[in-house]
């Protein structure tokens, strides 16, 4: 059989490079540590844990400080300008191994291979001193042949010695070799380096975290030893129409088929019973090695988006009788993007369909979930994707400045039925495209659709980030045929030619998009393919109500930036007297260009808020990216309509996660604390949602300036996400903001019936007073009165309003439910544990508007009988008054 040694045991590190030269970058910082510590470069030091990177070894030996916390950024950057050697003495003898397979001598000899699962980056590999490799891609799997007796020991253990160059220096050599053909402009963040070697992108810092540049052996290594072995397998699948059968191919290679025993193809149901068995066994060509056979199963159990359906995985299993045996997950699904004209807008409509169903695909963007890989594991992939499914999110998009995830990250999203938009790994630049360039690049798209194409979540692949739209001056759109090398966007290669013919290829039936954001006559054109939205606070800094006039077939980014949780702050901030949202320190873990100037000028156009204290305007920073997801989220759901009217079918914010303590756009803090704008978004994702936009009815004289026009009425929609139609009554409730009196309404309730999968426009309803009376609406199952959901709409700017002075919020615990009533009209109601309490519960709703009469129960979990502390919009000014 088969074997694998993990070679993990028994690692040690040392630095190999002088300090960084004066003219680094690295270098210019007064307070930066440029002198390299003699203990890192004189001596070999255990490694920390394996797999590994020089960070989290140099952490384990105190000998930087931690590149989170502080501005302890500054005195770790001259780790990504060294070099550093890993080495392994003591690796059982080869020769025992391969003997070890079959100790008879008749036996056929096997193969002994070196897998090295990831290397960062560009790595020279010596196995007892003589070179066997060298590698310049962190995102490939390398595989070495070292049956050979001459590169073996001859008796004694083995040693492996992997010599890293640093990332920095080698970048900017390939620069120099190939030459850059942009201009600087087309770079977003780190220097145009980056372009040119095939690494995260992000390590060399984004805008949303610090500049730390790993480097070592950040994968598993292991070694193989075999006869024979299944060396690739190839799953494609097409559901029928009426989704009644579904034929799967299985395609593949044999390695040394002269040797191979015979090859037997099964699949198992989800229960682990054989559904079908290829028999006699699978024909496998004996010059080459491959195979191919079909089945075709009938009566599939299909996979599904959790909001509609389970998730059934079968196996595929290939078996070499005493050999090998490999399995494969197969999650059945009829997969189609829908580009069709629209009835009520222009351009094409940008829909994923799964199993007939068109999907709304409401979700986020994914970052990588810490700058040192080798710490993720994965419960922290689980944990990640279960909590994004918590939050109604339907797609998570894997950005393509980070990783092709780990394996983990995929099967979670199978598991837990989270779709996921796949981009390969090129963000935000003019990337070169010479012969060898595009070799690597080739390999590595070969390598990774091969490894996690499978899955049933992903249903798409984008050829990159934002390339084509920083490239739009660049761009000549009406030249399809190329050649382009001597262009100025010479990557067009990259992506018109090599990645569709790896998808076309290996991909099956996930499709292949050029760009995220492509499509029309611009990369970002609204009316066709997908959008990236920030002339909301970047660009023009647009008002967040102005989402509506933005949107896009399909949304694959969007956002606003906010505080974290104070915990996740005061782990980040040590020292008391930089907690504040104006010290040097925070705005160090504040990454977003011009940040002050849009959260002053954001708040201060909508609603009261308070810089200080730092719980204040943590509530504030998070009160106003709430605000803003609302409205995005809702508007553009609004437009989902039904087929063939589509008008958006999709937004994704960015972004779900943090990578450090920070402010970000994240909807969640590294901590995974959920903020406010998680909870807002997961009620516009839920599967049923009533809407509520105010719109103008009188507009101030064309003589006078400073007055808003007057919106005394609100249009009311209904969003039916289920399948199924459902039969609802509508009713309407109106209060003085003030005073928190009733107001009596025109409207009554109203009789709905919802069809399905699509939103429904209900009525236009008159608002008495409209400056001072907030309404409320409330959808309930006609049949039941179950409450399906609930929407308040208030007046705005929020900042015009004057709150009850006798403001009475209650919070009520009652078994693993937390009850908030009001006595008079209040916006976003937050629930929490306080902080000197200990760490948060975890709230199943959160940042509530609250009405008089009514109770709100929000679930909670851990909250084991502690305090539970509100607060809400402009609760500082009841404090003033007393």
């Amino acid at each position: 059989m088969l074997t694998k040694h993990p070679l993990n045991k028994n690692w040690f590190f040392k630095q190999t490079s002088p300090s960084p030269s004066p003219s680094s970058p690295f270098s210019t910082f007064p307070s930066s540590t440029t002198t390299i510590p003699t203990s890192t470069s004189n001596t070999y030091l255990p490694t920390s844990q394996f797999p590994t990177v020089a960070h989290l070894d140099l952490l384990h030996h105190n000998l930087i400080p931690d590149p989170y916390i502080d501005q302890n950024e500054l005195e770790t950057l001259w780790v990504n300008e060294a070099d550093w050697t890993y080495l392994n003495r003591d690796i059982e003898p080869l020769l025992s191994l391969s003997r070890d397979l079959d100790p008879d001598p008749t036996a056929p000899v096997p193969k002994t291979v070196l897998v090295f699962r990831g290397l960062d980056t560009f790595c020279t590999v010596y196995l007892n001193n003589k070179k066997i490799l060298e590698t310049k891609d962190m995102h490939m799997e390398y595989r070495v042949d070292v049956s050979d007796e001459a590169i073996r020991e001859q008796g004694g253990p083995s040693e492996l010695r992997l010599e890293f160059r640093n990332a920095i220096q080698v970048s900017r050599e390939e620069r120099e070799r190939i030459g850059y053909k942009g201009n600087g402009g087309e770079v977003h963040f780190g220097g145009s380096e980056r372009l040119f070697l095939r690494k995260a992108q992000f390590h060399w810092g984004w805008d949303w975290g610090p500049s730390i540049n790993t480097c070592g052996p950040w994968k598993p290594i292991y070694i193989e030893t075999y006869v024979s072995r299944v060396s690739s397998m190839l799953v494609t699948q097409e559901v029928s129409q009426d989704l009644k059968t579904a034929i799967v191919l299985i395609r593949g290679t044999v390695e040394n088929p002269a040797q191979a025993a015979r090859l037997e193809i099964e699949i198992l149901d989800p229960e682990g019973q054989s559904v079908q068995t290829i028999n006699p066994a699978v024909a496998v060509t004996e010059a080459t090695g491959a195979f191919e056979c079909t089945f075709e199963i009938s009566n599939p159990r299909l996979w599904y988006p959790f909001l509609y359906g389970s998730q059934p995985l079968y196996t595929v299993k290939a078996s070499l009788e005493n050999q090998h045996v490999r399995t494969q997950a197969l999650g059945l699904r009829r997969l189609k993007l829908l580009q069709h004209p629209l009835k009520d807008a222009k351009g094409l409509s940008f829909t994923f369909q799964i199993n007939n169903i068109s999907i709304f695909c409401g979700g986020s963007c994914w970052i990588p979930g810490d700058f040192i890989l080798p710490r993720m594991t994965p419960q922290r992939y689980s944990d990640w994707v279960a909590l994004a499914k918590s939050g109604n999110q339907t797609m998570i998009r894997v950005w393509g400045g980070g990783i092709v995830e780990d394996d983990a990250f995929y099967d979670a999203c199978d598991r837990e039925g989270v779709l996921v938009w796949q981009d390969f790994l090129f963000a935000c630049g003019n990337y070169p495209a010479s012969d060898d360039f595009c070799e690597l690049v080739k390999a590595e798209a070969e390598q990774q659709v091969r490894r996690v194409g499978w899955h049933p979540s992903l249903v798409i692949w984008a050829g990159n980030n934002e390339d084509y739209m920083l490239a739009n001056r660049e761009w000549d759109p009406s030249d399809e045929k190329g050649p382009w090398d001597h262009t100025n966007f010479p990557a067009r290669n990259i992506y018109e030619r090599i990645l569709p013919d790896v998808c076309e290829r290996l991909a099956g039936d996930v499709p292949y998009w050029r760009s995220s954001p492509y499509g029309g006559a611009f990369a970002n054109d609204p009316t066709v393919g997908d959008t990236h939205i920030w002339d909301v606070w970047h660009g023009k800094m647009s008002p967040y109500q102005d989402y509506k006039e933005y949107m896009g077939r399909f949304i694959t980014e969007f956002g606003f930036e906010s505080a974290p949780d104070l915990r996740t702050i005061n782990k980040g901030i040590t020292d008391p007297r930089e907690r504040h949202s104006q010290s040097r320190t925070f705005d160090a873990h504040d990454k977003g260009p011009g940040n002050a100037r849009r959260y002053g000028m954001y708040m201060s156009e909508n609603f009261r808020y308070r810089m200080q204290p730092l719980p204040t305007y943590i509530y504030c920073s998070q009160f106003l990216q709430a605000q803003a997801m609302q409205y995005a989220y809702n508007l553009w759901r609004r437009c989902f309509r039904g087929p063939g009217n589509e008008i958006c079918s999709g937004a994704l914010v960015w972004q779900l996660n943090d990578i450090w303590p920070s402010t970000s756009w994240a909807l969640v803090d590294v901590d995974l604390h959920r903020k406010a704008a998680f909870y807002v978004t997961k009620r516009a994702l839920a599967p049923v949602v009533v809407g509520m936009e105010r719109v103008v009815t009188k507009k101030p004289s064309y003589i006078v300036s400073s007055y808003l026009p007057e919106k005394g009425a609100v249009e009311v929609w209904v969003v039916n996400g289920t399948v199924e139609t459902i039969e609802t009554v509508l009713k309407f409730k109106a209060f003085d903001i003030e005073m928190g009196d009733d107001v009596a309404l025109a409207k009554g309730d109203i009789e709905v019936r919802l069809l399905p999968n699509r939103s429904t426009d209900i009525a236009k309803v008159d608002i008495p007073r409209p400056d001072t009376t907030v309404i409320v609406a409330y959808l309930d199952e006609k049949s039941t009165s179950k409450r399906l959901a609930r929407w308040v709409s208030w007046p705005e700017p929020l900042k015009y309003l004057r709150f009850n002075q006798k403001l009475n919020v209650t919070a009520r615990v009652q078994d693993d439910r937390v009850i908030l009533s009001t006595n008079a009209p209040v916006v976003g109601v937050v629930a929490s544990v306080p902080i000197e309490e200990g760490e948060d519960a975890i709230w199943d709703d959160n940042l509530i508007d609250l009405v008089p009469g009514e109770e709100v129960e929000i679930a909670v979990k851990g909250l084991n009988g502690r305090k539970v502390m509100t607060r809400f919009l402009c609760d500082w000014e009841l404090e003033d008054s007393k």
